[in-house]
């Protein structure tokens, strides 16, 4: 950058034409800066320039005094060090006037703007005298809500030139209008011009980064929400909780920071009863599928209107970028396409547009037909395996576990059956029979002369959200009349910290009812020491990852102790699953471990094996084998 042209700069920021200075300094320097949309979000953008010397920096001051100071301007133009002392004032605004220009000299920036400002500008210099690089970028006042738009050129070996002009005037009509124009009154959501043009500025980050990015569309739709049912009144209402609930289930929803791109999600309101999410970064297509599943599954939740609860059906649909687009509106109307075959599809509430996810769909139909075959011929089966009392070395606790048909589903793993099992709402009938056959099976056991036998049913996640759980399980120990307190419900960490969130709504209701509530595979999931000392859980499962190699890994088997020791302080059981060896029944034994479960004790088994096992010596399990 000449000296010629520096005084350019600084010129023709006065200029009416001129609405962003970015123009200007990268018409200057011949390079380009990234591009603000109206100012909305501040970015950071940095081309290369030569230093500004003395000689410059002169003709700099005479331009102060004659063409800046035009009595229009409200910018101020400093010269700063390293450390955020001013060593030279070119310029302050006329409205400034407890800080005359000589007053300001040697004093710190942080005279000018908050210490948090005033850190931001300082890490901003030294990043300019070390790149030598011209820098622009908004600022705000985090109290006060100004807005600053500034450019750091480097001078000298350790000084930058700081142009700062005060648009907050300006931001605050910028956002009135963008209030007007982006914003859905009835959800506060943006709408579908601004999940376009953000997702446009994504697909161009995506496209440079050779990154992923994802678009999903949603439709809401039941009689219950048609418009000859409620009024607008209640319409604006539900849509105004569905949309609470989407950005709830995002991270960082519609935050302009652009200094985290990579996190944050776009949510909008795309049409009456449609909702479009933007998930700039992603790793793959199930990523993208699992935050359209927890959309979907807190959509689904009954939304309270007056003393009427309300059911709402949802469908949604998921394009990826670049191999279902390469551009904004080619991304976002695949994702309506997909959208709108899910609408139409029968079974299926998520589908994806892309060619190269269509085998992993099909694939899922095949798992999904031999699922509703199975429960149409009843070719499901329970095996039990034995939880027993580490102390007295007897079965207190049967677990149930479901059985797949051999036929396509026995080649597939227990995770992608259920996954589809949930995904098509066929886990709902499967768990209700493995709910009531396990009871029944208990009775069985009970009349046998096991009286104090429990049993454990595993809970899927999707079913641990239903509103009606607790009336099901309710509804099976009433017609067995079977005590609920002989029945524990195993789920896992991320499960019990979703309930967390809802201060332990669902655990406390079940364990009102009498049921017992077990986490399972504890060790390895998201639930913290502070959700697990507040929950109303009765025992925990450590992970069998640890209790695998504990003999031979000290740092496996501390993992064992601590649990124990924290469970115990606690007052809740222990179990640890995946017992193989009697040395892993000492070791546990004496870290105060309550319960063991695995092969060690018995292999998974059917009823009748299982009643034989129970037989021996009055349900006593053998030390050895």
């Amino acid at each position: 950058m000449t000296k010629v042209s520096i005084l350019r700069l600084i010129n023709d920021l006065h200029h009416p034409r001129v609405n962003n200075w970015r123009t200007v300094v990268a018409q200057e320097t011949n390079s380009t800066i990234d591009r603000v949309d109206n100012l909305t979000q501040p970015t950071m953008g940095l081309v290369p320039t030569d230093l500004i010397d003395d000689g410059a920096m002169h003709e700099l001051k005479l331009a102060s005094s004659s063409e800046i100071q035009s009595g229009t301007s409200n910018q101020m133009v400093l010269v700063v060090d390293s450390d955020g002392i001013i060593r030279d004032v070119l310029q302050v605004p006329q409205d400034i006037d407890s800080y005359p220009e000589g007053e300001l000299l040697g004093t710190s920036i942080s005279e000018l703007w908050s210490e948090a400002l005033s850190e931001k500008i300082r890490s901003i210099i030294k990043r300019t005298i070390r790149g030598r690089e011209v820098y622009s970028t908004n600022l705000q006042h985090e109290h006060s809500g100004g807005h600053y738009e500034s450019i750091f050129v480097p001078h000298g070996r350790d000084r930058a030139l700081i142009i700062v002009r005060d648009i907050s005037a300006q931001r605050t009509q910028i956002d009135k209008i963008q209030q007007l124009a982006y914003v859905d009154e009835a959800t506060k959501l943006p709408n579908r011009e601004y999940l376009l043009d953000e997702l446009r500025s994504c697909v161009e980050r995506s496209r440079l980064t050779e990154g992923r990015a994802a678009v999903i569309c949603i439709e809401i739709g039941h009689s219950d929400v048609h418009g000859n049912v409620f009024s607008s009144r209640d319409l604006d209402i539900i849509l105004k909780e569905l949309a609470a609930r989407i950005t709830h289930e995002l991270r960082g929803t519609n935050q302009p920071d652009m200094a985290d791109n990579d996190r944050y999600s776009i949510a909008a309101r795309i049409d009456f009863r449609r909702f479009g999410v933007v998930l700039p970064c992603i790793d793959s297509g199930t990523d993208a599928e699992g935050v359209a599943e927890r959309l979907c599954d807190a959509i689904r939740q009954p939304v309270k209107l007056g003393t009427r609860k309300v059911s709402v059906m949802t469908r949604a649909g998921i394009s990826l970028f670049p191999q279902d687009g390469t551009d904004a509106e080619t991304l976002f109307e695949n994702g309506v396409v997909a959208m709108e075959d899910a609408v139409n599809g029968d079974s299926v509430h998520i589908k994806f547009h892309s060619g190269t996810i269509k085998l992993r769909a099909l694939q899922r139909q095949d798992i999904e037909q031999e699922l509703r075959a199975a429960l149409e011929r009843e070719e499901f089966e329970l095996n039990y395996l034995p939880i027993v009392d580490a102390t007295y070395n007897r079965a207190v606790t049967i677990e149930a576990l479901l059985r797949w048909p051999q036929t396509t589903l026995a080649t597939k793993s227990i995770q992608q059956v259920v996954a589809v099992a949930e995904r098509t709402g066929l886990i709902r009938p499967i768990a209700n029979w493995v709910i009531r056959t396990s009871c029944e099976q208990l009775l069985l056991w009970h009349e046998a002369g096991h009286e104090n036998l429990r049993i454990a049913i595993n809970i899927s996640a999707q079913e641990f959200s239903q509103s009606d759980l607790i009336e099901r399980l309710t509804s099976v120990t009433k017609d067995l009349s079977l005590e609920p307190s002989f029945i524990d419900l195993e789920i896992n960490e991320y499960m019990l910290f979703r309930d967390a969130m809802k201060e332990y709504a669902l655990c406390s209701d079940l364990k009102s009812h009498g049921f017992g509530v077990v986490v399972d595979d504890y060790g390895t999931g998201v639930c913290s020491l502070a959700h697990l000392s507040r929950s109303p859980v009765d025992a925990i499962k450590i992970d069998n990852c640890f209790v695998a190699n504990a003999m031979e890994n000290p740092s496996d088997k501390a993992t064992c102790a601590a649990i124990s020791a924290m469970a115990r302080e606690l007052g809740i059981k222990v179990i640890a699953e995946g017992v193989e060896n009697e040395s892993q029944v000492n070791m546990l034994r004496m870290q105060g471990c309550d319960y063991l479960q695995g092969f060690y004790f018995g292999r998974p088994s059917s009823a009748a094996e299982m009643g034989d096992y129970l037989c021996r010596a009055g349900a006593q399990v053998p030390t050895s084998e």
